[in-house]
């Protein structure tokens, strides 16, 4: 059997994706290291197969958006760095269809967390007070529902992050 360089960066790409969803959910931490070397190998492997405009693309929009949730507490620093390597890894059509799963399989995961802890009123409440302060504040941390707040409802999204770039793959976007 022979493996395409393709099909061997897919493994590498989804090593790095289970490596970053089992330490996301065992420790809450996103190791630094793990998601530079992504995003350096990213780049690379995307500039030696002609693809490096695409990564870098998608490492830079990952990374303005996830800095964007950052500065509004909605996802730690952990989740901006494997948006941004993950950007490096996939390629711009593959990332974004994987970070579309992502935040579908994010919103499944929120939602069955918040009804098996009962707080769905009290998230639909939370929304309408982030709604109102980007509204009336603009894009900062709203100062209770935020990632800092312990008691609300907060998931690992490496293990969304996963899933996404598994179906973007599997896909072959």
């Amino acid at each position: 059997m022979r493996f395409t360089p393709d099909a061997v960066w897919n493994v590498v790409v989804l090593g790095f994706v289970v490596t970053a969803a089992i330490t996301d959910v065992g420790w809450r931490k996103i190791p630094r290291a793990l998601t530079l070397v992504a995003l350096g190998g990213g780049l690379v492997f995307h500039w030696a197969t002609g693809n490096a405009l695409s990564a870098a693309t998608a490492a830079f929009v990952g990374f303005g958006i996830g800095l964007t949730l950052f500065r509004l507490g909605a996802i730690g620093g952990g989740d901006v760095k494997l948006i941004t390597a993950m950007g490096a890894l996939l390629g711009l059509g593959r990332w974004v269809v994987a970070m579309e799963v992502a935040v579908i399989v994010a919103g499944v995961i929120a939602f069955i967390q918040v009804c098996r802890r009962g707080m769905v009123r009290q998230t639909f409440h939370n929304m309408g007070l982030l709604v109102r302060g980007v509204w009336t504040r603009g894009l900062v941390e709203h100062p209770v529902v935020n990632l800092r707040n312990p008691s609300l409802v907060r998931m690992p999204f490496g293990l969304a992050a996963a899933l996404g770039t598994l179906a973007a793959l599997v896909m072959n976007t």
